[in-house]
Order: structure tokens, then sequence, then C-alpha cells
């Protein structure tokens, strides 16, 4: 009888196959599984195995022996509804692994657990110390390995586990419909803006009513001539061409309606506006309402069936029925087509909160009133979806409810997550608080949008000024202007050039929320083939001056060893800390760390270009031969710095083109800087000699 080398266990999906004399191992659930092996001393020279079965109900489990002299290895396998497990009993064994996924691009790092006091957000695939799932975006699934370290292998491009005592893996389906109670589907990046994030000015915030043509345009050559070699990418033209005021003053009689925009304000029409964008190299992006009317216009008397309601409010006063087949086949299709017409490549829809409001309120007129508001208003968006194309850039202009935002997470490409944000309590409420509740679908499902970034003093201290723009781009979320860039001084200016363009980052916590604190605190995990740092905000959200100790292991999840400190905004070396650091923030004020583990080579520490110090402009970075090259894409006429930490026993020979100056309070601190001439990417080659 052939001897049996195999202990397999299965239940359902779940499988596990162990080779008792290879020691690898598979664990997995339907197509998708890890690849391991399990190391230990005893299997050098072991005398013995012995497989056990027991089956019993719907409990599968193995027993494997290994014995080696008086020492022996137990291996306990079982399958279960609940997954896998893997135990070990006796001498020290180890297991190593690989998750074997056919797209590990499509796959986030993710921890299953409770509330949390962090932001936990990646640039770059990667793996932190309390991870313990991967996810994958295609089909909402989380894969958890619970009992076990994830790391990952960027030569391989895969995530691993390590562990030395027990492994339970399970797999989690329907993750985030289950969380937030929607119909899911995987973020899609094939839209207006396939390469970046929305980055551009907009019209509400900056000059509400009083935009037009003129502001518009002169507003998007300060942006072209200032902010587009930066990352800005585009122009929102928003409500101002159809409404002049709220409540009363919403409702007009002078022609302007979804079809007509205010001639008073666009005397040459929205077409002439967007072409001008267009020529001076920005993707025009248009605000939409096509669910109400500010008047009873020529449409809704030669077609009164479709109206579902007179109601005077902030957005207008007649109120489409949005289940009416002249409404979906007819009118929708006519004023969608103006967006094309009009030469806008992306929408902001908005008007969608008081829409599904009023079909709520009136239910029973509406044409079917068979069918929920819900189903009303997902029918609406899938046939706007298919009017306007997958491949559109659409924006929900969401409000103040869940619902508003979730209702059709699955059809938009983003959604504004709040109200409006004018003041620092308005921010507070709707943008760092809401972000707290929605931030794991962001870059997931859909982007989340946290409305305009305002930074002028009439609403902001220059901290909090600071805070708004890192709070919004450290999270890689899009960043919208919404100040009159006349109303900026040079510092404001500069701050919104280190915020572009936001970068490609993922929420690293799929179930968690995040606790509402006095301090907040972001880590983002920056993970390039050349370097693995972390960058981090700390920010007070209070006008009270406090005191602030960063945990190294529970809040920044970092191992042993020294760490370079560097603060971005006050440009300023901190020293190396070990286990953690104590910082003092005025009131409103973030703190913003790049964090580097402390090397035996002369290091970058920081660069002033982008927030995320080195992760938005350095392509390639190394040291070899004593000498520190690095790759980096500058801007024209920006005066780029990289500070870099040259331990004890270097001293600089040659830096060619780099001006290089000491900071004043560290002698292992030099700054090497350069003001380019053009934009585009530049080598850098620093040498030094090494004393004996």
């Amino acid at each position: 009888m052939q001897k049996i080398n195999s202990a397999y266990v299965s239940y359902g999906e779940y499988f596990l196959d162990y080779n008792t004399k290879t020691f690898e191992l598979k664990i997995g659930c339907g197509k998708k599984c890890i690849t391991a092996r399990i190391e230990s001393s005893i299997f050098e020279n072991y005398k013995k195995c012995d497989i056990k079965y027991k089956l019993k109900n719907t409990k599968n489990t193995k027993t494997v022996v290994y014995k080696n002299g008086e020492t022996s290895l137990t291996l306990t396998f079982e399958a279960s509804v609940r997954g896998i497990s893997v135990k070990r009993i006796g001498e020290e064994a180890k297991i190593y692994g690989m998750f074997d996924f056919d797209n590990v691009s499509d796959v986030i790092s993710v921890r299953m657990s409770k509330n949390l006091p962090v932001f936990r957000c990646s640039y770059g695939l990667g793996a932190a110390k309390y991870d313990n799932a991967v996810f994958d975006k295609n089909t909402d699934t989380a894969y958890v390995a619970e009992g076990c370290t994830l790391g990952f292998d960027s030569e391989k491009n895969a995530y691993t586990i390590f562990c030395d005592t027990q492994l339970k893996f399970r797999v989690e389906k329907d993750v985030y419909a289950n969380k937030y109670h929607i119909k899911y589907a995987k973020i899609s990046k094939n839209n207006t803006f396939k390469k970046d994030l929305p980055v551009g000015w907009m019209t509400w915030y900056a000059v509400k009513f009083n935009a037009g043509e003129k502001t518009v345009l002169e507003n998007a050559l300060f942006q072209k001539e200032h902010l587009k070699d930066f990352g800005a990418n585009t122009v929102w033209v928003d409500w101002e061409w159809y409404h002049k005021g709220f409540d009363a003053d919403s409702v007009r009689s002078d022609g302007v309606d979804t079809f007509n925009p205010d001639k008073e304000k666009y005397p040459n029409g929205l077409r002439y506006v967007s072409d001008k964008i267009r020529e001076m190299g920005f993707i025009p992006s248009l605000w939409i309402g096509p669910t109400n009317e500010t008047f009873e216009t020529d449409y809704l008397k030669e077609n009164p069936e479709v109206l579902l309601a007179k109601e005077q409010s902030w957005v207008g006063t007649y109120f489409y029925d949005i289940t009416h087949p002249k409404f979906l086949e007819d009118f929708l299709p006519k004023a969608l087509s103006k967006v094309d017409e009009w030469g806008y490549d992306a929408v902001k829809f908005d008007t969608l909160p008081i829409c599904a409001q009023r079909c709520e309120e009136y239910h029973e007129r509406l044409y079917n009133s068979e069918i929920t508001t819900y189903e009303a208003y997902r029918n609406m968006i899938a046939k706007t979806r298919e009017i306007l194309g997958g491949d559109r850039y659409i924006l929900s202009c969401s409000g103040d409810k869940r619902s508003d935002v979730l209702w059709a997470a699955d059809m938009f490409d983003a959604a504004r997550i709040g109200l409006d944000i004018f003041k620092w309590e308005e921010f507070l409420q709707n943008c760092v608080y809401r972000t707290m509740e929605f931030y794991p679908l962001h870059n997931v499902v859909l982007l989340n949008d946290p409305d305009n970034v305002v930074v002028r003093s009439e609403f902001n201290t220059l901290n909090q000024a600071i805070s708004r723009a890192t709070f919004v781009s450290l999270l890689g979320m899009p960043v919208t202007f919404g100040d009159a860039f006349c109303d900026l001084d040079e510092k404001r200016i500069d701050i919104l050039k280190r915020i572009i363009p936001p970068l490609d980052i993922s929420p690293k916590d799929i179930s968690a929320r995040i606790d509402k604190r006095d301090v907040c605190v972001t880590n983002l995990f920056v993970n390039r083939k050349f370097e693995n740092y972390n960058v981090v905000s700390v920010f007070n959200t209070t006008d009270k001056k406090c005191e602030y100790t960063l945990d190294f292991e529970n809040e920044l999840e970092l191992g042993g060893g020294k760490y370079h400190i560097y603060d971005f905004w006050d440009d300023k070396y901190l020293g190396t800390a070990r286990e953690k650091i104590s910082l003092s923030l005025d009131g409103c004020e973030t703190k913003l760390l790049s964090v580097r583990q402390k090397k035996d080579v002369p290091q970058i520490i920081s660069t002033n270009r982008h927030i995320t110090q080195g992760a938005q402009e350095i392509e390639d970075m190394y040291f070899d031969k004593n000498t520190l090259f690095v790759r980096a894409r500058l801007v024209k006429n920006d005066k780029y710095k990289m500070a870099v930490y040259i331990p004890d026993g270097f001293k600089i020979s040659d830096c060619g083109t780099l001006k290089c100056e000491a900071d004043k309070k560290c002698k292992n601190v030099k700054y090497f800087w350069i003001v380019p001439g053009k934009t585009g990417l530049f080598e850098f080659k620093i040498k030094f000699q090494k004393n004996l």
C-alpha cells in the first residue's frame, strides 16, 4: 500500500494541503491560497512521522507528529466553517509563506479591528506591523491571516506571512457591502482623470455668486502660470452659471435654466469658457443639477406631467419626477447633452440629496410609486451614467446623510462627503469627522471628495491653512482650490504648491472607524522600490496649545532602532528618536514629520518639493561606491532642497551642480539645493569620501 505523505483537510471552499516530507503547505479558499513552508530543527533527523486522522461531524482535523530523539513536534491542522487553523506544540517551528494571488496590484493590506486613533494609509504596496489581512478590490473579499506578521516582498511583488505558534486563516466576503450596506463595485481609474486625481480651482468657495467668465479665466490663467507645473489639471465652473442666490433669490424669470446659462455672467457662453480652459492645458469641469428648475420653463409648460412638486428651496422651486419615462428618456438626455455641447469633460452632479428628499415627501405622486426612493434614485443615476459614458468623471455632490454618499457609490467616481466647510468648525465637522467615517471607501470604491481646500485669511490663521491643506493631501483626496488667487499671499500660494498633486494613497484599514480626538494623527506608509519610510501628521484640532507624545510602536507601527525625524512645515531636523517623540503644538497646528530609519551611510531625510518629502518627485535613489544617486522630477524656478544626514566618517567630496549649506544646529545634516531652469527630470550625484 502506497505511503501517504500528505495531510489534507478541507471544509467547503477552505482547504489545507501539507506535504510531510517537503514540509510545504498550501492554505486557501477557492482559487486563492497561501503557499508556505514550515521550518524546524527537528526536521534535520526526524525518525518517525505519524499522521492521525480525525473526522467528526463538521470538524475535520489531522495531526502530524515528528520525532527526533527525545524531542517532538506536533502540528495540528483543522478545517471548519471558520476557516483553517494551524497549531504547533513542542519543538519550535516557524511558518514562512506568500499570498499566491493572480493580481497583486489590486490588493491592499488591511487590518480587521475595532476603533483606532490613527488614520493609516499607504502609498505603494506594502504591509505594516499590525496588518493581518489582504483585500481584493475585485471581489470585495478580505483574506485574513491571524496570529502572524504580514510583509511585502517587492522583488516577487507579493505579500508574505510569518508566524511561529498558531495561524488562523479565514475569508471575509462582501466586506464593504456589509460594512456600508452598499452595492459594491471597485473604483474605476478609467475616467477623465486617468493619471492623477483632480486638482484645480473652483468658483463657489472662491467668489460665490460673483463668478463669471472674467473671474473664471483670470483664476485659470493664474493657475496656469503658478500651479500647473506643480500638478493643477482642471478648472471647475460651479453652480453660479445657473443660480444667483439662495432661497428667494434662487427664483428667477430671466430664462436661465438647465439649457441656458446666465448670459450676464457668461456673455460668450459656457463653450467659450471651456475652450479657453482647455487652451490653457486644463480639463474643463462643470456643475450640473438637472433634477429641478428655478422657474416654470417652457419644457415644464409643454410637459406638465414630469413635474413632481412646486416648493421653493435653496436650489430651485420646480422638481422633476425622476421616475417618469418622459424625464428619463427625453428631458435627462437633452439636459446632459449640454455637457458635451458646452465642452466639459467632468461633472459635479448636485441637488441629489434634496431630489431624494422630494421623492420621499411626495412619493404617492411619482409616476412609478411602486418603487422605493432608493430605487428611483439609482435608476436616475444609472441613466445619467449611461448618457455621460462610463469613462467620464462624475462627482456626487452629497449632503450630510450617509445615504447621500452611499446610495450610488458604485456608479460615481467620487462623492463629496459633507456640507460646506468655509468656517473652521465647519471644516472639522464636515471634512475631518466625515472623513473619519468614510475614509475606508477612499480609492477602493470611490474617491472621498473633502470639498474645497480654503486657505485665505478670511477663514484661517496660517496654522489652520496648513492643517486644512495637509489633512486633505496626505490622505490622497482630490484637491480643489477654494480661494480667489488674488486673495492669497505668497506663503499661502506656496502651501498649495506643496500639497499637489495628491498621491495614489489608499486606506490601510477596512473595518476601522477613527476615534474623534483633539489630536488627529495620520500615518502614511511610503513604500517605494528604493526606500520605505513614514510621513506622519500630528494635527491639533483645537485652538489651545497642547503637548503630544507620538508613540512609534502603537501609532506608527515601527520596530526597534533609531529614526531620523524631520519637521516639514518648520523646515527643521528634530534629531533621532527610538520609541517616541514629544511635540509641542500651537492651536490648530499640524506637525508634519518624515520618519526614516537611521542608516550607516549618507541618506536623504527630507525634501521640500511635496509634503510627502520625496515620494512625489523622486523616481530613483540609491547609495553605491560612496555616491548618493538621486533622480527627481522638479518644477521650473522652484528651489529644490534635499536634507541629507551624513554620518561621522563621511565627508563630501563633490556635489556637482548642487549648492550645499550646513544645518545651523546639527553638524551631520547638510542641505543640497538647486533652482531648476525648466520643469522635468533631473539627476544628481553627491560623492563622499569615507575616512579609514
